[in-house]
């Protein structure tokens, strides 16, 4: 035979062959077809790129698209991710630029202006989503902030020309401000302003550390806010907490600055107007303390966070504040198992008073924690803690974690993981943290086998899931597809990384059940608003993804390549509403790879019934988030009924659906109220007990300044955004009339008055211990105790399910990770959650502190005791 023809007889065999392949790998993957030659035909088109993606960025909308390889090349995409143009040819050139290599975009709120930061001091602005590109002023930069509503307006840093000489980590010389040659001598990072889209920049102060625009609700557009050196003289330091470095605003670009904070060294912006700064301790630099507010404008009062433990030098990570309370993780260091745990704190509603929510909790030594909460529901976290003995954590190191500066993570997949020698194990929580409970595991595997995976408490088998520390898939939730969670885990009693004992989980009911949908680790993303699921092994080459309609019952596999690459990632338009996919990767040689899959073709039939939901002729069923307990649909005092497509809906969503929710609220129980400042309670739940607090504080004392009538707690506060109604006294404080001054001439009077207020005390916290409180209330008249108003009387819902999410660890310096959200490997997609370490390139919400000998406190917190749903 001759080679043409030797070719076309061996193209059925190797077809035969290959769907072979094809078949074994789909076995381990639940419910998954065979026969899938009814559905007409996925639109799909390849692209190769010169390098591995490390950056992807939707501009304005579904269709306009960036991509940003390795090797610093620009791609643009108009038609969501379908088509790719080179965009190196249209960024202008000048003064001698050889190849315009770009190391980093960043991404207007507006979504139409994008600034690329190129090498040396090359930089380019689109103002228009890359319909046409202008080249900067030639300034050295390393870091950039677009303004929240003008989208010509940029503050920029860069470091002087000193530091390329020097060891920006040190400290030495002495110089003048004056010095012509400042800039030569010393290193220092210099803020520009420029308010003509980078056509000219103007250096407005040197010796900053940290530097945003205010918010949008401060009302004042030329607002600055900074962190910075209040001596400036000879070399910045870098990387460690500084009694010189002050938390400042400025109206006029540093013609005048106010010090609206001082020793304020990181700053971090929250939801619902909460502004969080880490001020050091000028009596001991390795001491800082944690200032918050929610005032809006210059005019900012702070207060020092109460936490029911001391916090010397180590950091704090702002969890989440989308629910108007504040999730606060802090490391303790060695205390707490050494720099991979930290304890998790729950705020009042105020986001100023802390108690012990989950000790332990896992994290890495850049900061981020395995802390996620389940989006577009109220109250429902998932996290994972470590089950430290007590000769683990004496093992423990207690040292910081060390980044190179301007160290930057990549997207590629690096399975060098390594694990702790203590046990991660993973917990839920259906009413924001009070109690947390492990997760049941499936009774079946993906190939229908029983799993023999029984609960019993901490030594039982449970399901467990890997976090965003770890280089597999995380626990993945989105708003827009409500209650669907996929990670990646294993079955035991702790989570294990060895590859052959990971499989991928999916929930469809927040967490309360789950199902092993495939064997082996995948990535995963959503779209048609849950109701189209794609996903793809991740553990080694692959030429094929896996696809659900109906929420992970059945899964089609998908050829989407005619070899294999490494998959690095499947990703979707951030609303993930469309059925537009983008897969990317790389192969053995290197080449980046980007293929679209576009699912439009498959289903014709919009769904139907949206209104009449829970009906025959309805596409939509109503469901009810569940925690499995006696209070069944009673979460943060309510039920709320979701409307969602039915899983065996043959259709799909419209982009624009309109969710219907429907609010019922319930009676209050023990479960709607968390402890109070000084209180706390086992994991499992029971009921709050004293515990130590610094400097031995009496939460029943009145205050110095107290007036007419003080609150005493019973141990308990409502939950942040609970909405019971009725039968909450049990829980609720009461007030008793505060002591009169002690004045002169008082005499025997006054001290039966001091008698009897002492006596008051006592019986209170007599109360507290053995529930005499109905008693007292029964028994006592007149003013001297009096119910508190609570939220019975006047409550207005709000289900605003934004999530800030952010991950914040207050550190030396920051990059501004926000444009790398959609990159999922290793973190997935952690939202808007972002990652800080002590970078100093890094602009994020990590509040960390230097590398500095242990100095944390004692903790006295046991590892946790958990139960499941169903105790």
């Amino acid at each position: 035979f001759n080679f043409s023809l030797a070719d076309e007889m061996t193209k059925p065999i190797l077809a035969v062959i290959a769907a072979a392949v094809l078949y074994t790998a789909s076995a381990s993957v639940a419910g998954t077809r065979r026969n899938t030659s009814s559905y007409p035909p996925v639109a799909m088109k390849l692209k190769y790129i010169d390098s591995p993606l490390t950056d992807i960025q939707w501009i304005g909308g579904k269709h306009n698209v960036f991509v940003l390889s390795e090797k610093g090349v620009l791609y643009r995409s108009t038609d969501g991710g379908t088509t790719w143009t080179n965009q190196q040819k249209y960024l202008p050139r000048g003064g001698g630029i050889k190849g315009a290599k770009i190391k980093s975009m960043h991404i207007s709120s507006n979504h139409n202006t994008v600034f690329f930061i190129g090498h040396e001091d090359n930089n380019w602005v689109t103002t228009d989503g890359g319909d046409s590109y202008i080249k900067t002023q030639s300034v050295d930069l390393i870091d950039v902030r677009l303004h929240p509503t003008r989208n010509d307006w940029f503050l920029a840093s860069g470091n002087s020309n000193g530091c390329s000489s020097r060891d920006s980590t040190s400290v030495g010389g002495s110089g003048s401000k004056s010095d012509d040659d400042l800039g030569d001598k010393f290193c220092f990072r210099k803020l520009y302003v420029t308010k003509n889209a980078g056509k000219s920049f103007t250096e407005i102060r040197n010796y900053v550390v940290q530097y945003d625009w205010a918010p949008e609700e401060d009302g004042n557009e030329d607002l600055v806010y900074a962190t910075m050196h209040s001596v400036q003289e000879g070399n910045q330091k870098f990387g460690f907490w500084d009694q010189f470095v002050d938390f400042v605003a400025t109206t006029d670009y540093f013609s005048t600055s106010k010090v609206i904070v001082e020793y304020g060294n990181r700053f971090i912006f929250g939801e619902h107007n909460y502004v969080f700064v880490a001020a050091v301790n000028p009596h001991h630099e390795t001491s800082v303390n944690l200032m918050i507010t929610r005032d809006t404008g210059i005019e900012k009062t702070f207060t020092k966070a109460k936490l029911p433990v001391e916090v010397l030098e180590h950091s704090y990570t702002i969890l989440d504040t989308s629910e108007g309370s504040v999730f606060l993780h802090v490391n303790h260091n060695i205390q707490s198992g050494g720099a991979s745990t930290g304890n998790v704190y729950i705020s009042d509603a105020s986001g100023l008073s802390y108690s012990l929510s989950l000790p332990f909790n896992h994290r890495d030594k850049g900061g981020k924690c395995d802390f996620e909460k389940v989006e577009g529901l109220e109250g429902i976290y998932l996290a994972n803690f470590v089950d430290v003995d007590e000769k683990e954590k004496e093992e423990s190191t207690s040292e910081q974690p060390e980044t190179g500066i301007g160290e930057k993570k990549k997207a590629r997949k690096n399975r060098q993981v390594k694990r702790d020698k203590a046990k991660i194990k993973t917990v839920i929580t259906f009413d924001k943290g009070g109690i947390w409970s492990y997760l049941d595991a499936p009774k079946f595997d993906a190939r229908g086998k029983r799993t023999n995976c029984k609960g019993g408490g901490d030594s039982g088998c449970h399901l467990h899931l890997h976090g965003i520390t770890d280089a597999f898939g995380p626990f993945y939730s989105l708003q827009s597809a409500t209650g669907i969670i996929m990670a990646t885990g294993s079955l035991g009693n702790h989570l294990h990384d060895r590859l052959g004992e990971i499989n991928t989980y999916l929930s469809r009911d927040a967490g309360l059940t789950w199902k092993e949908v495939a064997k082996g680790s995948h990535i995963y993303e959503y779209g048609d608003h849950g109701g189209l699921i794609v996903m793809a092994f991740d553990e080694g080459p692959t030429d094929h993804i896996l696809y659900t309609w109906d929420e992970g019952r059945t899964w089609n596999p998908l050829k989407i390549a005619e070899f294999k690459f490494e998959i690095e990632n499947v990703i979707i338009e951030p609303s993930a509403t469309s059925l537009h996919f983008v897969v990317y990767g790389y192969k053995s040689d290197n080449d980046g790879v980007l293929i679209s899959v576009d699912f439009s073709s498959l289903h014709q039939k919009e769904c139907k019934g949206i209104d009449a939901a829970d009906t025959d002729e309805s596409d939509y069923e109503f469901w009810s988030p569940s925690d499995g307990r006696m209070n069944g649909q009673c979460l943060m005092g309510h039920k709320v009924k979701y409307t969602r497509r039915k899983q065996d809906a043959q259709c799909y969503n419209p982009e624009e659906i309109e969710r219907m929710e429907e609010v019922e609220h319930c009676v209050c129980t023990e479960e709607d109220f968390e402890c109070d400042y000084g209180f706390a309670r086992k994991v499992q739940g029971g009921p709050c007990e004293r515990v130590k607090t610094p400097e031995n504080d009496d939460p029943s004392a009145p205050p110095s300044d107290c007036s007419g009538f003080y609150t005493v707690t019973k141990g308990y506060r409502r939950v942040a955004g609970d909405t019971c109604r009725g039968g909450s006294a049990k829980w609720d404080p009461i007030q008793i009339p505060c002591p009169f001054p002690v004045t002169r001439g008082a005499g025997k009077l006054v001290l039966g008055i001091l008698f009897l207020v002492v006596v008051s005390l006592g019986v209170i916290t007599a109360a507290n211990k053995y529930d005499l409180i109905g008693y007292i209330q029964h028994h006592m008249n007149g003013p001297k105790y009096k119910k508190v108003a609570t939220m019975d009387d006047e409550y207005v819902f709000d289900d605003d399910e934004d999530d800030m999410n952010q991950s914040a660890e207050l550190v030396s310096e920051f990059k501004d990770l926000a444009q790398n959200h959609n990159i999922k490997r290793a973190k997935k997609k952690s939202k808007k959650k972002k990652v800080l370490d002590e970078d100093e390139d890094d602009y994020d919400d990590e509040l960390d502190g230097p590398n500095q000998p242990n100095q944390g406190m004692d903790l006295e917190v046991s590892v946790p005791t958990l139960s499941g749903p169903d105790s």
